[in-house]
């Protein structure tokens, strides 16, 4: 278990080192808190080209492969993926929060570069 916490830490320690140099892009967000719980929904515009798809258009891939959610300096959503998520994809998910505060979604391409946006909690 030890190990496991300290793995997220790190993970955590990573992608927060990588949000510095972030760009701000423009994704939909909706974060609704009822009783307590943040209900969040994430859509990424992203073509999500994966190695087949790239070669056949013959262009380099690309696709998303790594997504963290924070509020604060807390870690609330923690993914990563690979080429088997889809073209726009749209992520959901739940967490104990409050109205006001501010969610930042953070994800990283393949290639490196570290995209973000921001939105208040209703």
């Amino acid at each position: 278990m030890k190990k496991l916490m300290l793995a997220l830490v790190s993970v955590a320690l990573m992608a927060t080192a990588a949000m510095a140099d972030a760009t701000e892009v423009k994704m939909k967000i909706k974060a609704k808190e009822k009783a307590g719980i943040v209900k969040a929904k994430v859509s990424i515009s992203h073509d999500m080209l994966t190695y087949d798809q790239a070669k056949k258009k013959g262009k380099e891939a690309n696709f998303i492969t790594h997504i963290t959610a924070t509020v604060g300096d807390k870690v609330v959503y923690d993914a990563s993926t690979s080429q088997f998520l889809s073209k726009n994809p749209l992520i959901k998910f739940s967490f104990a929060g409050k109205k006001g505060d501010e969610i930042k979604i953070t994800y990283t391409q393949l290639k490196g570069e570290v995209f973000f946006a921001t939105k208040k909690i209703k």
